[in-house]
């Protein structure tokens, strides 16, 4: 499975166990819902733009040039 869609799914399931959470806990006062939607999208987002993919190695190179 490529690394793009790992982190989408993690991202995914990130944001619905967070709403989920929220739902259970009652959250309605504007602050609860501020500190839900910072807990529920920050981390994800964060994800998503600092986990890079590997660099390719040398014999991925050398597989590249070959082809």
């Amino acid at each position: 499975m490529r690394l793009q869609h790992i982190k989408m799914m993690l991202a995914t399931l990130w944001v619905l166990t967070a709403v989920v959470v929220g739902v259970a806990a009652g959250v309605a006062s504007g602050g609860g819902l501020v500190a839900l939607a910072a807990l529920g999208l920050l981390p994800p987002l964060g994800m998503l733009l600092l986990w890079n993919d590997p660099a390719q190695t040398l014999s991925e190179s050398i597989n590249k040039a070959r082809r």
